[in-house]
């Protein structure tokens, strides 16, 4: 009078929790980790803060060199415009490489 069992209810539950990590894994291989920061949304802060930061840095420097040196408000004017133009070549470069094909190296 033994009694036949089935699988237990945990070697099912281990089965399915296998077969979902499985799909899971082969979804991760066909979209790439890189899928969410190509997004636009992604693109349009990453430019974003590249301008703000070339513009607080440059600013903050001039404006730190100022007091330093007493020339008020020289540097802070000339190095806030070479913050701008540091801000723009990161955007220009930022942008260069938005429709670029995805490369196996990078």
């Amino acid at each position: 009078m033994t009694r036949v069992r089935g699988p237990s209810p945990l070697d099912d539950l281990n089965r399915r929790l296998a077969a979902i990590r499985e799909r899971r894994r082969d979804d991760a291989s066909e979209t790439g980790p890189d899928d969410t920061a190509k997004s636009a949304m992604g693109y349009a802060l990453r430019i974003g803060v590249e301008l703000v930061a070339g513009l607080v840095v440059g600013g903050g420097m001039g404006w730190l060199l100022d007091l330093w040196l007493g020339t008020s408000p020289f540097l802070l004017i000339l190095f806030f415009f070479l913050g701008a133009a540091a801000g723009m070549v990161n955007v220009w470069r930022a942008t260069r490489t938005m429709n670029l094909p995805d490369t196996p190296g990078d």
